[in-house]
């Protein structure tokens, strides 16, 4: 890092391009940095010593840093003086990595710059970077959507609005209870921490009591992750009524977007999970494990209806959208 802050008399430091000086049309490497739990838009400046918020930033989200005086100066190499606010040091994380790095606040409106003092502790994912550069004004629409839009565009679990899925259940049918299952040792962790996951974003909750308990199946996936499966053939599978509404096969897909030039694939992460169950058929799904009974709040795997009901509801969500098909 070249800046030096022990006395007012010591050099100053240079700032190449603190700020738009040139052509506005040239595009510039952006990326998203969160800083104290705020997520901001950095410009990359690998000419610029040291990592800068513009004072329009900072004002946004003042009560989240504590800046503190400091005698740093900050120059262009045009020669123009950059006026300083103060100095901060934030937690700053990116992707997976973490750090706490220094950053001056500057009196200027501007772009946040990303100097070489952070780029020495962040390893970016410079493709997924590059591929995302734009002109300013695409930038610009592209905050506005997301922004119009943030409801689904949040890091947690969506919710299909308007409908819970219900599973069906011959009224003479008798409830099955099973004891829960020995785990292999090297995934009892594992399991416990997803269980914890679940029960944190509310897909399922702890019970006392249930007549009806299905033992658990943990897969282990590509990953190393777990993913919690009730064994559901001993239990509610055996007496429900199948949902047969029908799964398109890969022909119906290539006869409603054939011909197409460019295809864009959507996938849902927890898919089934972002349909609730409604409150009577919550029983039926109840899990026994190594830590107690849980009842999902949510469209589990392993339920033989589950891909009827989801194939259902989703095709009722992209209906009436030309060139779109749902497809399992």
């Amino acid at each position: 890092m070249e800046q030096d802050e022990t006395s007012e008399s010591e050099s100053e430091n240079e700032v190449y391009s603190v700020f738009h000086f040139g052509n506005k049309s040239n595009e510039a490497y952006k990326v998203q940095i969160n800083v104290n739990e705020c997520e901001i838009a950095m410009e990359i400046d690998t000419g610029a010593s040291v990592s800068i918020m513009s004072e329009d930033t900072y004002k946004e989200y003042k009560s989240k840093f504590r800046i503190e005086p400091t005698s740093a100066k900050l120059r262009t190499y045009m020669g123009e003086q950059i006026p300083v606010i103060g100095r901060a040091i934030v937690n700053v994380n990116y992707k997976k990595e973490s750090a706490k790095l220094p950053l001056l606040i500057v009196k200027r409106k501007g772009p946040n710059l990303l100097g070489r003092d952070w780029l020495n502790k962040l390893q970016l994912d410079w493709k997924d970077i590059f591929s995302v550069v734009g002109s300013d004004n695409q930038s610009s629409d592209l905050n506005v959507i997301l922004e119009a839009n943030k409801e689904v565009f949040k890091d947690e679990l969506g919710t299909v609005k308007g409908m819970k899925a219900k599973i069906y259940v011959d009224e003479s049918a008798v409830p099955k209870y099973f004891k829960a299952r020995p785990l292999p040792y090297a995934l009892k962790d594992k399991v416990e921490m997803e269980l914890e996951r679940l029960e944190k974003e509310g897909q399922i909750q702890q019970v006392e009591f249930s007549d009806w308990a299905a033992p658990i199946v943990p897969v282990v996936k590509e990953n190393g992750s777990i993913r919690i499966c009730g064994d559901y053939k001993v239990t509610v599978n055996a007496v429900s009524k199948l949902d047969n509404y029908p799964i398109p096969k890969t022909e119906d897909l290539y006869a409603t977007l054939g011909g197409g030039q460019e295809y864009t694939k959507l996938d849902l992460n927890q898919a089934y999970q972002q349909i609730e169950l409604d409150e009577d058929s919550k029983r039926y799904v109840t899990i026994n494990t190594h830590k107690g009974l849980f009842r999902y709040n949510r469209l589990p795997y392993g339920v033989a209806s589950s891909p009827g009901i989801f194939q259902r509801t989703l095709e009722n969500v992209v209906q009436g959208i030309a060139n779109v098909f749902w497809f399992e």
